[in-house]
C-alpha cells in the first residue's frame, strides 16, 4: 500500500461528503436566500477542487478505465463550475462586477437598499447570472447553455438548476467510485489493530507552513 493511496482515499471522501450535504440541503430549500447562495458557491468550490484533484490521480485509470469515461462524460460541466468559481467566488473579478452593472441596470438603483434583508441575495443572483453569460466561445456562442440566462425567468432558472443538480450528483457518483478504487489499495485498520509505530510518528510530528 502506498501512503498516497490513503491520502487520495481520504481526499475523495472529503469532497464527496461536502457534495452530498450540499445536494441534500439545496434539494430541500432551493436557491432563494443567502444561506442557499453560500451552499451554491461551496458546490462550485468543491467541484473545482475535484477538477484539480482529478489531474493528480489519472494513473489509477490504468486499472479502472471506467472511471476515466465517467469523469469525461461530465467534464464540461465541471469545467464550467471551475470557471464560475474562478471569476465569481474564489476571486471576484472586477471585470465581472463591471459587466454585471452593465447587464443589470437594476443594481444601480438598488445601492441605497443594499443592506436590506434579501437584497444581497439579489445582487449575488445577478452577478452569478452575468458570470454564466460570460462563459462563451470566441464567436460569442454559449458553451453550456444554448442562449443567454436570466435567472429571474423560471425556465432559465430551471435549466440552471438541472445543470447544478446533474453536475453535483455526477461528481458524487464519480467520487464514490474513485474512493472504492483507492480503498482497494488501503489497509483498513480498526481500533483493535493499533500499531505503536503510528503513535511514535505522531509524537515526533513537527508542523511546518504549507507553502503550496
Amino acid at each position: 500500500m502506498a501512503k498516497a493511496d490513503m491520502e487520495q482515499f481520504i481526499k475523495s471522501q472529503l469532497l464527496k461528503a461536502d457534495l452530498i450535504e450540499i445536494d441534500r440541503q439545496l434539494s430541500v430549500t432551493g436557491i432563494n436566500d443567502m444561506t442557499s447562495m453560500l451552499l451554491l458557491k461551496q458546490a462550485f468550490i468543491t467541484v473545482s477542487n475535484l477538477v484539480d484533484f482529478e489531474i493528480t490521480i489519472r494513473s489509477i485509470y490504468r486499472e479502472h478505465e471506467k472511471l476515466s469515461s465517467e469523469y469525461k462524460s461530465s467534464s464540461k460541466n465541471y469545467e464550467f463550475a471551475k470557471y464560475l468559481r474562478n471569476k465569481y467566488i474564489g476571486h471576484i473579478k472586477q471585470e465581472l462586477i463591471q459587466k454585471s452593472i452593465e447587464w443589470k441596470p437594476e443594481l444601480r438603483y438598488s445601492l441605497k437598499r443594499i443592506d436590506e434583508p434579501g437584497m444581497m441575495f439579489i445582487f449575488n443572483l445577478f452577478i452569478l447570472e452575468t458570470a454564466i453569460n460570460t462563459y462563451v466561445n470566441d464567436d460569442g456562442s454559449h458553451k453550456i447553455f444554448e442562449s443567454e440566462t436570466d435567472l429571474k425567468y423560471p425556465p432559465d432558472l430551471k435549466r440552471f438548476l438541472i445543470y447544478l443538480s446533474s453536475t453535483v450528483r455526477s461528481a458524487i457518483s464519480y467520487l464514490s467510485n474513485l474512493a472504492n478504487a483507492f480503498g482497494e489499495r488501503v489497509e483498513m485498520l480498526d481500533a483493535s489493530e493499533q500499531k505503536i509505530e503510528h503513535w511514535i510518528a505522531a509524537g515526533e510530528t513537527r508542523f511546518e507552513f504549507i507553502k503550496k
